[in-house]
């Protein structure tokens, strides 16, 4: 992390995973001057919980992710951050809802833009980085689980089976076009972590959104997520993942896969085997660049940290991508 303008980020997916990679990012946002500047893209897919409801009731775009994604930006001690995060108790109208998701919506409804809505909760909590969706169009997905097309993010994942092939609907979705603007700027660009084919891939399903990423002549670098997922990945190795992410984009140039190597407690392994997952082994170290993915690099280095759940480490994460960006 040499010279003194900031290394211009982009970090791709969805759901908690993108998140958890923001909220130790942004160290790096607050130093002075700042080392990154940042930009995340977040699918639009979702159509369960507070969003899906939002998104039947009022024709807005799913709110959930792209707060999720401004909350871990923000500031801990701020009193707004405690708001947006702030979720109603109960199963009346509000019940369910996040604060965050309804001050979204009524921004938007004010403006009448999404992206408005976007800029104005950013400024409400402080956030210098942009957080942008990968589209404004409203898309579905659309999977093949065993023999059966599902469509709809939940009633896929509600299959509780590896998801054999996904699309989008409509397959034509438009990018946003300052998302493919800050991928063919950028310098450094992260995929994940998150889940495979509902965060991740589903961003590259829009086809300007791969194309770019595949003229971009950014760094590159997907992060596996650390455990198999019984409603998407059940049966796939570490390096399955990165297959199957470079299916859906083939002419992406993928400079690095990133795993992780820090055993996970036999607790924590048990309590995952009653939801059928499994810790993901990383890839064998002795074959660092199979020859089946092109110019990709295997790295493998201790990433997660455990309480409730199996999860990375902000700041592990960060620090691991920043070594391999100055490689």
């Amino acid at each position: 992390m040499s010279g003194t303008a900031p290394i211009k980020f982009v970090a791709i997916g969805g759901g908690t995973g993108l998140s958890t990679l923001l909220r130790g990012l942004k160290p790096y946002l607050n130093d002075s001057p700042p080392r990154i500047s940042l930009t995340a893209i977040v699918t639009v897919t979702d159509d369960g919980k507070s969003s899906g409801r939002l998104r039947g009731e009022f024709s807005v775009l799913p709110p959930g992710d792209i707060r999720n994604c401004l909350v871990a930006l923000a500031g801990e001690e701020q009193f707004m951050t405690g708001l947006f995060r702030h979720r109603f108790p109960g199963d009346g109208a509000v019940g369910g809802h996040s604060l965050g998701n309804l001050i979204i919506l009524a921004l938007n409804q004010m403006s009448g833009s999404f992206l408005q809505a976007i800029d104005q909760a950013r400024g409400m909590l402080g956030v210098t980085a942009r957080v942008l969706p990968s589209t404004l169009d409203r898309v579905d997905l659309v999977a093949q689980v065993g023999k059966r097309i599902i469509r709809g993010q939940v009633a896929i994942k509600s299959q509780n089976a590896p998801i054999r092939e996904l699309a989008i609907s409509p397959a034509d979705a438009r990018a946003l076009p300052e998302a493919v603007e800050a991928i063919l700027d950028a310098d450094l660009i992260t995929l994940g972590p998150g889940s495979l084919f509902t965060s991740v891939i589903a961003n590259l399903l829009i086809r300007d959104i791969a194309g770019a990423l595949t003229r971009s002549k950014a760094k590159k670098i997907y992060i596996c997520n650390a455990m198999t997922e019984s409603d998407e990945t059940d049966g796939l190795t570490a390096a399955d993942h990165v297959k199957h992410l470079l299916a859906y984009a083939p002419k992406l140039k993928l400079d690095y896969a990133l795993f992780n190597s820090a055993p996970i407690s036999t607790e924590m392994l048990e309590r995952y085997a009653a939801e059928q997952a499994v810790a993901l082994k990383p890839p064998d170290p002795a074959n660092s660049t199979p020859p089946d993915f092109g110019a990709v690099e295997f790295v493998s280095l201790p990433l997660i940290s455990e309480s409730r759940a199996v999860r990375h480490s902000p700041e592990k994460l960060s620090k691991a991508i920043f070594g391999i960006y100055s490689r």
